[in-house]
């Protein structure tokens, strides 16, 4: 049984004595850290995700906007400022002013709960039989909700 090689032809233009020169290693190495440091840009795009933050805006806004009308039907009176309204509550004044960037909930002045992040703005207005609450966020998002109390309390506004 004969066994036949193929010998590989050696051209002339890919195989010759010059090697590799200084200049097309460094050329060749400038290209490879061009590309190397675009990488780390890469991948803050490729696994950022950019809905988030706005996703979970909308779902802090539907849990406070639930606290919030709780509050509210349990309110004894209220008094609406325009960037602070004071709910009266079991005997104890509980206040929502804007903080910052935030929106927080204390009791009796005294304490610091956040109840909403990252807002631009608030608004409470007096609207017949309770009051109207318009928040904007940070991502240009507006928010409004009427909170109502159904007994009656005269909500007394102050300007």
């Amino acid at each position: 049984m004969k066994m036949f090689f193929i010998k590989p032809k050696k051209n002339v233009m890919f195989f010759n004595n010059k090697g590799f020169t200084m200049l097309e290693m460094l050329f060749a190495f400038s290209i490879f850290l061009i590309l190397a440091s675009f990488l780390p840009l890469s991948f803050r795009f490729l696994f950022h995700d950019w809905g988030l933050d706005e996703r979970t805006q909308r779902l802090e806004w539907a849990v406070f906007i639930n606290q919030m009308k709780k509050e509210v039907r349990l309110a004894d009176d209220a008094e609406v400022f325009e960037s602070r309204v004071t709910l009266k509550v079991a005997g104890q004044n509980v206040s929502y002013e804007k903080y910052g960037s935030n929106l927080r909930r204390r009791v009796d002045l005294k304490g610091h709960e956040v109840v909403l992040q990252k807002i631009d703005s608030v608004s409470f207005t007096r609207i017949n039989g309770g009051l109207k609450m318009v928040v904007k966020d940070i991502f240009g998002e507006e928010y409004s909700a009427s909170l109502y109390h159904y007994a009656d309390w005269d909500i007394s506004d102050v300007p």
